[in-house]
């Protein structure tokens, strides 16, 4: 986990590598996996959730955690990442209108949104 400024909170930036065999240093502003940003307990679920091919009832099984409780732990953790599901892109309509007032959709995309929204609603 990378640490956090003590006097704002945010996250700090990695300005310098080191190589530790022969002292070498690299200066610069360096990129960051927005994982090296989770607590120890996130990163161990992570883990887990890789070692177990991202299957949760194996995950349930192997730690006796509930499967409910496990989704909710994804949930947090994929929010953590701001990082929505595939397929969990809910359209707002208020957006698609948006978008076509902006004349950044057709309107026959437009359209096409609301049915597939539609559709989905009439699904489930």
């Amino acid at each position: 986990m990378l640490p956090t400024c003590p006097v704002c909170g945010k996250p700090m930036k990695i300005t310098e590598l080191k190589c530790t065999h022969d002292n070498v240093k690299v200066s610069g502003m360096f990129q960051v996996s927005p994982l090296a940003f989770l607590d120890k307990e996130d990163m161990k679920f992570v883990i887990l959730f890789l070692r177990s091919r991202g299957n949760l009832k194996e995950m349930e099984r192997v730690t006796g955690v509930g499967y409910f409780t496990l989704r909710g732990k994804l949930d947090k953790l994929l929010n953590k990442l701001g990082l929505k599901p595939i397929g969990d892109d809910v359209v707002d309509e208020e957006d698609v209108f948006t978008k076509l007032e902006k004349r950044l959709i057709s309107i026959d995309d437009a359209l096409a949104i609301l049915r597939k929204k539609k559709r989905g609603e009439n699904d489930g």
